[in-house]
């Protein structure tokens, strides 16, 4: 047996009400090519029958199921990191899954860059539709090995103008990394992750792109942390994991653009904000404000809304996107389609 197939990695799926899509998750890992691994899937205080279809599945050694009370995803994640031995940690979200030889890849890889991370491309599919049918996207601008986290996360971030994001399940991290960062903030309600792998990118040596796709189910509008995203209190977390996580950045970095990602994050963050939220977003573009660099805008909705952006400014054309997608959303709860 080498020395890669010998590697424990240690898969942490936190799941809630997903009866539907949690045997799929969990097939996408036992039929890895890397074999060694512990899979720990914990039960978040589902209402459904998703702990007992998990359970389904343990007569596989490398299975654990486990409940506990609903305390959030990030408890979950948590909770799985206290019981887990790996040499190498996946997690995975409980409706996303994993190309076959996703952690092969990514474990070879690990093994020949001590210190780093590693992270692959992002096939994204709505419920429903075939992923393994969707064209295989360009991420080189953003996903790329590099011996600079800090440049890493200041582009992605839009640093040089373009924003992307990492999904949660397409790292890998050596368990170095793990203890090193400590647990997720339970405390945040959005941009968990976000704020969880700032720290883990700016305590590696960098980062290792590789072959392997990680699939990441998006839903339509209302059924996921889309539609989580307009709350007060999920704003208003989201600030505080901004706040956070650009403040990792500036004590590794800070430059013209750095201050420009943290200056179009905020932006984007304000976007989000209004109209809903006037207050909110006031705070916000008085914080970006302050970076000194001029952010990117972000897109608004078709070639008419960005005409209004163009002409009257984006807080107008986001108003009426806004409510013309308000009243989308009542007329789809008052007129189901059949």
């Amino acid at each position: 047996m080498s020395d890669k197939s010998r590697q424990l990695v240690s898969v942490i799926i936190p799941a809630y009400n997903c009866r539907d899509h949690i045997g799929g998750c969990i097939r996408t890992c036992l039929e890895q090519t890397h074999q060694k691994l512990e899979i720990i899937v914990v039960d978040d205080g589902s209402s459904d029958d998703t702990f007992e279809t998990a359970k389904l599945y343990d007569t596989d050694p490398r299975l654990r199921v486990i409940r506990q009370k609903n305390k959030g995803a990030c408890s979950a994640r948590n909770h799985g990191l206290r019981l887990s031995t790996g040499d190498y940690y996946q997690f995975l979200d409980a409706d996303d899954l994993l190309g076959h030889d996703k952690i092969e890849k990514q474990v070879n890889a690990l093994q020949q860059n001590p210190g780093k991370m590693a992270v692959c491309t992002t096939v994204h599919f709505f419920d429903g539709e075939d992923p393994y049918k969707k064209p295989l996207p360009d991420e080189s601008f953003f996903i790329h090995t590099t011996g600079d986290p800090a440049g890493f996360l200041t582009r992605l971030w839009g640093g040089e103008g373009k924003t992307s994001m990492v999904q949660t399940s397409a790292w890998l991290t050596p368990k170095e990394i793990i203890r090193t960062i400590g647990p997720w903030d339970e405390s945040l309600l959005l941009d968990q992750d976000g704020e969880y792998f700032a720290r883990a990118v700016l305590a590696s040596n960098g980062l290792v792109s590789t072959g392997g796709i990680n699939y990441y189910r998006k839903y339509f509008y209302g059924k996921n942390v889309a539609g989580q995203s307009f709350k007060k209190k999920n704003l208003e977390s989201a600030l505080r994991s901004l706040e956070k996580k650009t403040g990792y950045l500036l004590e590794k970095r800070d430059d013209a653009s750095v201050r420009r990602a943290i200056a179009t994050q905020l932006m984007d963050l304000a976007v989000n904000a209004w109209p809903q939220y006037p207050e909110l977003t006031s705070k916000v573009l008085k914080k970006m404000k302050a970076q000194g660099q001029k952010p990117r805008i972000p897109v608004l909705g078709g070639k008419e809304i960005e005409l209004i952006k163009k002409l009257m400014g984006w807080k107008t054309a986001k108003f009426i996107s806004y409510h013309h997608h308000k009243k989308w959303i009542h007329r789809e709860k008052t007129y189901p389609s059949t």
